[in-house]
Parts: structure tokens; C-alpha cells; sequence
């Protein structure tokens, strides 16, 4: 008995020249998700291919941000109390990376089933793009970025607002391992996942819902709320108030550049120069 040929509609390209392509239920055809872009005229029997449905509204999944935050938190705290009980020491480095990767899994995760459900699967979606100008434009982002925080904490401190945040270093045994672990965190994970749900996520359903200004603060306050410590109330103040300012940077060169890539590296660059001034003491 022969195969049972599927119906017509778009179906993957079998050639890779484009993303969708036409099968007529005998035949592929030259219709194309490329095609319908630039044709003037088309059979309207053919619908419109997935690739060019119109995706340049931000995704709006709040929900689906709210319980990647819950899963995150949950994964890290299940990760610390599981590895307790087995003997590894609180301090271990390892443990702090196990548990970063814990948080990333669902902040991440909520991004993928963000784009899966509500746009086209990639994480272009989100503003996932990288040029090669913006590695340059993190590393004046970030210097500028590092000033204004600068400026920002000695009018805390002249006003008696002076964080009191541990490093993330302080509570790790020091040598090579917790350098390498301290970096890839900072400089390598925290940007990637940090841009991807804040800016990338978070801030594109605020900015839908209520426009790029309350879109580009809300995230920033979300932003700095997540990185409270177990400080007094003065000392969490100023983490706030040093944190926040750097979200709303980040939200800005996310809304004006219209990808993540600056962002990301920006991120990058302002980490980086963070972890070695808390290493080198």
C-alpha cells in the first residue's frame, strides 16, 4: 500500500533555501515564506506561511515570567538543601554555580516557552540579535555605565544611604576554581540569561502593555528588587538604588538598538570590571 501523502500547507523547506515552503499535496512548489515577503501578489488559497506572520510586537507573557522566577528559585533551593545533605560544604563553589544554574534553568526556560507559544520558536524573538559593533558598544556603555553608578553611590553616602551587599566572592573558598566560577557567573552566564529574561522577556510585555517608559522602569525596579540580599533595610536601599539605575540603562539600549546584543555586552564589560576589583582585594 502506498504512503499517504500529507495535505497541502506550508511544511518545512526540504532544500534549506527558506524556512517555509508550499506543498500542494503532490508537489512542492516554488512558494516560499521568502517569497510571500516580496511578492506584490499572491494565491490567497496559500495563507499566510508562519515565518511571516507579523511578529514585531514585543511577546507579551508575563505569566510565563512570573513562573520562571518560581521554578528558578525553587531549582536553586532544592539543589542547596539536596547537596547539604550529602556533605558538600556551603562554601564550595561548585555549589554556587549548581545553584546559578538552577535559577538560569527557569529564567531561561520561561524565554523558550515564551517564544515557542508566542512567536516563532527562536529567540530572535526576544531581540536575541549580536553584531560585532556591539562588543565596542559595551565597553563604553559599560565604563559610562560604572561612572554614573560611582556618582550615584557618593550622593547615597553623603545622604547616609550606603549599600551593605557581601560579594558574591566573600562566602566562596578563594583559589582558582572559585575565580573561574566567579567569572563565567558574572561575565559570561548573568549577561546571556540576565538580558534575555529582563530585557528581553520582561520588558518587551511591560513595554506592549504600558509603552517603552514605564515598560523600561518597570523592569528596571523588577531588576533591581531580584538582587536584594539578606540586609538591613537601609543597606538593601542602596543595592536598590545602585541596581535599578543600571537596569534602566540596559532597558534603553535594549528599546533603542532593538536587539540585546549591546545590552548583553554591556552587562558583560560592568561585571567584569566589578569581579576583578572584588578579587583583587
Amino acid at each position: 500500500s502506498s504512503t499517504a501523502l500529507p495535505p497541502p500547507g506550508w511544511h518545512s523547506d526540504p532544500w534549506k533555501l527558506a524556512q517555509w515552503r508550499w506543498w500542494d499535496g503532490e508537489s512542492w512548489t516554488g512558494y516560499t515564506d521568502r517569497w510571500y515577503r516580496t511578492a506584490a501578489a499572491y494565491p490567497p488559497t496559500l495563507g499566510i506561511p508562519p515565518a511571516a506572520i507579523d511578529h514585531s510586537q514585543p511577546i507579551r507573557a508575563g505569566w510565563m515570567a512570573l513562573v520562571g522566577v518560581l521554578v528558578g528559585v525553587g531549582l536553586t533551593v532544592v539543589i542547596y538543601f539536596a547537596s547539604r545533605l550529602v556533605g558538600v560544604a556551603a562554601n564550595n563553589p561548585l555549589l554556587a554555580l549548581a545553584m546559578q544554574f538552577g535559577l538560569w534553568t527557569g529564567l531561561l526556560g520561561a524565554c523558550r516557552v515564551a517564544v515557542k507559544r508566542h512567536g516563532t520558536g527562536r529567540l530572535r524573538d526576544l531581540g536575541f540579535r549580536v553584531r560585532w559593533v556591539d562588543v565596542a558598544l559595551g565597553l563604553g556603555f559599560g565604563v559610562a555605565g560604572l561612572i554614573g553608578v560611582g556618582a550615584i553611590a557618593r550622593v547615597l553616602k553623603a545622604i547616609g544611604v550606603e549599600p551593605h551587599r557581601s560579594s558574591l566572592v566573600d562566602p566562596l573558598r578563594r583559589g582558582p576554581l572559585t575565580v573561574a566560577v566567579i567569572v563565567f557567573i558574572a561575565v559570561v552566564g548573568a549577561p546571556f540569561v540576565e538580558e534575555m529574561f529582563f530585557r528581553g522577556l520582561v520588558q518587551s510585555g511591560l513595554v506592549t502593555r504600558w509603552g517603552a517608559a514605564a515598560g523600561i522602569i518597570g523592569q528596571a525596579i523588577l531588576f533591581g528588587l531580584v538582587h536584594l540580599g539578606p540586609t538591613d533595610a537601609r543597606g538593601n536601599l542602596g543595592v536598590f538604588l545602585l541596581i535599578a539605575p543600571v537596569g534602566a540603562l540596559l532597558g534603553i539600549l535594549r528599546y533603542g538598538f532593538k536587539r540585546l546584543g549591546p545590552g548583553m555586552f554591556t552587562h558583560a564589560v560592568y561585571n567584569a570590571i566589578i569581579v576583578t576589583v572584588a578579587l583583587t582585594r
